[in-house]
C-alpha cells in the first residue's frame, strides 16, 4: 500500500516526534496534519515552513519531503 510523504514520516521517527508531537509543535490541529500526511488535503506554505522547522529541514531539502513524485511516477519520466 503507497503512503504518502515516506521520507517525511522517517524525519519524525529520526526526530522522535510522533505524528502529534509534529502538530504541537508547529501550531497545527494533529487532525489537520493527519489530513496533509494522507494525502487528503494540500499542504499551506506557511505549515511546510513550520513543520520544516519543527524537524529541522533546511529550506533546500523541502522539496524532498513535501513534493515527492506520485504512485507510478519515476524521476525523469
Amino acid at each position: 500500500m503507497y503512503q504518502p510523504y515516506h521520507k517525511l514520516r522517517v524525519r519524525f521517527a529520526e526526530c522522535e516526534m510522533r505524528q502529534g508531537d509534529v502538530a504541537q509543535a508547529a501550531g497545527m490541529a494533529p487532525s489537520t496534519l493527519c489530513s496533509r500526511m494522507q494525502g487528503k488535503q494540500p499542504w499551506t506554505s506557511d505549515e511546510i515552513t513550520r513543520v520544516a522547522a519543527v524537524l529541522n529541514i533546511p529550506r533546500e531539502q523541502i522539496g524532498e519531503f513535501f513534493f515527492e513524485p506520485l504512485p507510478g511516477q519515476r524521476k525523469g519520466a
